[in-house]
């Protein structure tokens, strides 16, 4: 297996671990959903992994972008091209995904989580589709994820308030499929993962692709609409506001400019 600089990969008994290792929070870029995205593919390559497990080091999955370090975001004409091009790589791959989630998922660590095809997550699990409260619309293909997920109306719900979604509440809506001890995160995702891992391989990967049918070409039809968007917002006050109440930690005071 290639090394990368910001994940690992082990492969053990036909079960692959994709490990992020941007700890705590584990930001993202195009940079990292490029590494995930290399990964994966050179994982549809090896013909001892059956399933795919997608974790991380720290205290958060993925807390979303990192705008403390990227204050002049709102100042670029097209800052998330490059990062929904590497996405759309995810959705194309073969093997089955599950994710586990401990702590934080939001934003685009949300979409990242909602490319699997399972999510496993603890108490202490949280999930957020804060683009609203930060004066901003949706991406990484999450207009056709999250509603595939957890329905339209739930979609809904979570796109406008920007609610935080703790994980027995996920759990309820199917955004998660099993809520464990946090202590038992991983042992509990590999028990999940060896169950596929069980079956035969080239009929899970028949059946993956019956069952996900078209998703990769909705999520690539979609981030252009959702990219679009997002170029028309950053260039608002609302968005300029959202960014910095989110930097201060206070309420934002929006005016619709």
């Amino acid at each position: 297996m290639k090394d990368y600089e910001d994940i690992s990969i082990k492969l053990d008994i036909n079960i692959a671990t994709i490990t992020i290792q941007r700890p705590p929070n584990n930001f993202f870029d195009y940079l990292l959903i490029q590494q995930i995205a290399n990964a994966l593919e050179e994982l549809d390559q090896e013909s001892d992994c059956r399933v795919i497990i997608l974790a991380s080091e720290g205290k958060n999955f993925c807390a979303g972008a990192n705008f403390s370090q990227d204050k002049e975001m709102m100042n670029k004409s097209n800052p998330y091209s490059k990062l929904y091009r590497e996405a759309v790589r995810l959705f194309r791959t073969r093997k089955p995904i599950i994710a586990a989630i401990q702590g934080a998922a939001v934003g685009g660590g949300l979409g990242l989580a909602l490319a699997a095809d399972f999510r496993i997550g603890c108490p202490e699990s949280k999930f957020s589709a804060n683009f609203a409260k930060l004066g901003f619309h949706q991406g990484f293909g999450s207009s056709v994820t999250l509603p595939r997920v957890v329905g339209s109306q739930n979609a809904a719900m979570m796109l406008y308030t920007a609610k935080r979604i703790k994980g027995e509440e996920a759990l309820s809506i199917g955004l998660l499929d099993q809520l464990v001890p946090s202590e038992e995160l991983m042992s509990q995702t590999k028990a999940f993962a060896s169950d596929i891992a069980s079956s035969a391989p080239m009929a899970v990967e028949s059946i993956r692709a019956t069952v996900r049918g078209d998703i990769a070409d909705q999520v690539e039809e979609i981030v252009a609409w959702e990219l679009s968007e997002q170029i028309r917002l950053q260039s608002s006050e609302d968005f300029k506001e959202g960014i910095a109440a989110s930097l201060e930690r206070r309420d934002a005071k929006f005016s619709r400019t």
